[in-house]
């Protein structure tokens, strides 16, 4: 007969062994259920992809274009992604033309008088309006992604990237950087009529922002649309714009908000920080004056971007 201490032995032993082998039997299976899962996502991405050449091989309707994307962005993979919304990007530069002629062949005094007493672009919304061929074009508007602006008197469609930014969620860093910065932009442009209408703050936040894509992204696709607007952006720091000059019109001083701006700026840790630190220096040295010293510097601040 066993003895006690054999007995407790001999459950040990079949215990380690049953739970081994159950063990041993379950890796295989998850394995194999993902294996099958990731082929399944492969064959789906794949077919998916297939539709997007055959879109793009034919002349594509924007509105269907975007139907498209939202029915089938979640299933690619981030890459993919990105190239469906870039597409989309193109599709909308490409249709805005279109657009356009149809909001300067509309009456543009029904937006206005919709417009004028707050002066507010919200109340541009096809439920404001009775005239049925405005409603049409600003229904058409807010659907495919575009936004309604204004400049010295004239209604205008411009992209909207807040309507991109339900697909952030499925793109590249870069991509989803790139949404940001120029959401930021379509949802107030920082210049209108010749004049900034945004903060001398907020045009070097902005900067900085641009700046620090650059610097974290240097293959993205998107490089050199971004290198433009952070020229432009630089261009405002340093030059100003028509109504809005860094140095003031006649009394050629430098402007009051600017240079608070700029005191603020010019200590962080960047490129453009360091060299608005050396444009500083020498618009103070000249007492703050639009000089012949200062015109030079800044002429060779712009070169170095």
């Amino acid at each position: 007969m066993l003895n006690k201490k054999t007995l407790i032995a001999a459950i040990l032993v079949l215990t380690v062994f049953v739970v081994s082998s159950c063990t041993g039997i379950n890796k295989p299976a998850e394995s194999n259920n993902s294996d099958v899962e990731s082929g399944a996502e492969e064959i789906k991405q794949g077919q998916i992809m297939e539709q997007y050449e055959k879109l793009m091989s034919q002349k594509t309707d924007i509105r269907e274009y975007i139907s498209f994307a939202d029915e089938n962005i979640e299933f690619l993979s981030e890459e993919n992604a990105a190239k469906l919304i870039i597409q989309m990007e193109e599709l909308q530069k490409e249709y805005l033309d279109e657009l356009e002629n149809e909001y300067y062949c509309m009456d543009q005094s029904i937006l206005f008088q919709l417009y004028e007493p707050e002066y507010n672009l919200a109340n541009l919304v096809p439920e404001n309006v009775e005239d049925e061929e405005v409603k049409r074009i600003l229904k058409e508007t807010y659907e495919l992604g575009y936004k309604v602006d204004t400049s010295e008197g004239i209604f205008f469609p411009i992209i909207d990237y807040s309507f991109y930014e339900k697909y952030s969620q499925y793109l590249t860093e870069d991509m989803k950087d790139y949404i940001g910065i120029m959401a930021v932009e379509s949802d107030k442009m920082p210049a209108k009529d010749a004049g900034l209408v945004i903060s001398w703050e907020e045009v070097l936040e902005r900067a900085f922002n641009q700046e620090s894509f650059l610097e974290k992204h240097k293959d993205s696709v998107k490089y050199e649309d971004i290198k433009n607007l952070y020229n432009k952006y630089v261009s405002f720091i340093v030059y100003g714009i028509d109504n809005t000059p860094l140095f003031k019109h006649v009394e050629s001083t430098m402007n009051d908000e600017a240079k608070i701006a700029y005191q603020n700026s010019i200590d962080k840790d960047s490129n453009l920080s360091r060299i608005l630190k050396e444009y500083y220096e020498v618009i103070e040295r000249e007492g703050f004056k639009l000089t012949d010293n200062v015109k030079k510097f800044r002429d060779e601040v712009m070169k170095k971007f």
